[in-house]
């Protein structure tokens, strides 16, 4: 509990300081929104490592960044599958974000990193024979990513991160790394 209060002042924080840098730049306050889609890899980690092995996932993301494109936020929706190593079946994770997210460097460039933080909630669903329904709890997440821009408005992106479930009775870590292509933005 004492993490998921730290994570969200942590985020308090970094949205507290996005607005404030952006009331100091009256001529940054016009936003730009985007748009997008993925899909990748879910590694398991810790407890989780041990009953699972490496899945798959998709996302969708939808957001907004600044005029100069630092500060920005960001939703999106994942769905991840990760199929049990000892016994059939597999743990499905279906879940939402709100991130903040960072973009240090001057534009225009053709690459450049992003840092993002947030959380979420996610529904996670054993379909092991022994399962019992399934379990929303919520979640934390922070990351890192590369943008490159492809043509007029249009990214690849590949990102990884680090997400906690709080799930009855233990946590359910794994680091999605995703690669897609976004619209609009900066």
């Amino acid at each position: 509990m004492k993490r998921l209060a730290r994570a969200i002042l942590g985020l308090g924080i970094l949205v507290a300081a996005a607005a404030s840098t952006a009331e100091a730049q009256k001529k940054d306050i016009s936003v730009r929104g985007y748009f997008g889609v993925g899909g990748g890899f879910a590694f398991p980690l810790g407890d989780f490592h041990d009953a699972a092995k490496t899945g798959w996932l998709a996302n969708a993301i939808g957001g907004f960044t600044t005029r100069n494109g630092i500060w920005g936020a960001r939703a999106d929706i994942m769905w991840a599958q990760n199929s049990f190593k000892a016994v059939p079946g597999h743990e499905r994770l279906l879940g939402a974000n709100v991130d903040a997210v960072i973009t240090p460097g001057h534009r225009p460039a053709k690459a450049h990193p992003y840092f993002l933080a947030g959380v979420g909630v996610y529904n996670a669903k054993d379909t092991s024979p022994s399962a019992s329904g399934s379990d929303t709890k919520l979640a934390i997440n922070a990351g890192a990513g590369l943008q490159v821009h492809t043509g007029h408005r249009t990214d690849v992106f590949i990102e990884g991160r680090y997400l906690t479930i709080r799930t009855s009775g233990s946590a359910l870590n794994l680091t999605p790394n995703t690669f897609g292509i976004r619209w609009g933005g900066i």
